[in-house]
């Protein structure tokens, strides 16, 4: 015999996931490039008795939000934002990855690299500084130079970072540090419509104050699905009790 028992779990289960992705969503609040995700939930109708059918919870998937974060000012010459479209690349071992977290430095062999190490790709290849060259300029198309000149007007150029996008962004997937990796092939991303801001970083999009009115809502609702339960349990049980009377 079917009962509301399971229904009710189904939707707690489901619950129990939402509250595990707003949990995680405030925690990255001040994680640099960091995007926020959300739960997909659908209706899952099983025939009972005709013609009734029992509605229950499905648990069908998560998407992440992929809106622009606040900029946030660093001071640091190797801290970029993007402004609009487009992802840096990543060169890994494991192939390409994609991120907005800008926040670069340099390694020992004066490559651009991201906090894991991975290195920045700029024209399809690592991009390579030489500190000697003096200050580190990044122009809003993304072109990296230095202020030494080459035969004193021309300064150096180092190349230019690669910002791609994909047709379906929401295809990506996720990994750690806030990298994505993708079965896509990436198109270079128009200089219209996007902008560099070197020295700043793209903070997380995620809005603490609709997830904290996200994680009472959760929890609210568990909490009276538990008292449901509850009173199933206890429903049962006194019919039990009325059909075997205790001796």
């Amino acid at each position: 015999m079917e009962t509301p028992t399971y229904i009710v779990l189904s939707r707690q289960l489901g619950l129990s996931r939402q509250m595990d992705v707003v949990a995680n969503n405030l925690a990255n609040t001040n994680t640099s490039g960091f995007k926020a995700e959300g739960m997909v939930f659908s209706e899952y109708l099983i025939r009972a008795e005709k013609p009734v059918k029992l509605s229950y919870v499905q648990d069908l998937a998560s998407y992440r939000d992929l809106s622009e974060g606040t900029l946030q000012t660093t001071g640091n010459d190797l801290d970029v934002a993007i402004q609009g479209k487009g992802f840096f690349v990543l060169e890994t071992p494991d192939g390409p990855r994609y991120t907005r977290n800008g926040r670069f430095q340099l390694n020992a062999a004066g490559e651009v690299v991201n906090n894991s190490g991975f290195r920045v790709m700029a024209g399809g290849a690592p991009l390579i500084l030489n500190t000697d060259d003096g200050p580190i300029n990044i122009a809003a198309d993304g072109t990296v130079s230095a202020n030494r000149t080459q035969g004193g007007n021309t300064p150096v150029i180092y190349g230019r970072l690669d910002v791609v996008a994909f047709t379906d962004d929401n295809a990506l997937k996720p990994g750690n540090g806030q990298v994505f990796g993708s079965d896509q092939v990436p198109a270079q991303v128009d200089v219209a419509d996007f902008k560099l801001q070197q020295r700043m970083i793209e903070g997380s999009n995620v809005q603490s104050i609709r997830e904290m009115t996200s994680m009472i809502w959760v929890q609210r609702n568990y909490q009276s699905a538990q008292k449901f339960l509850e009173g199933e349990h206890e429903r049962m049980r006194r019919a039990v009790n009325y059909i075997i009377p205790s001796s």
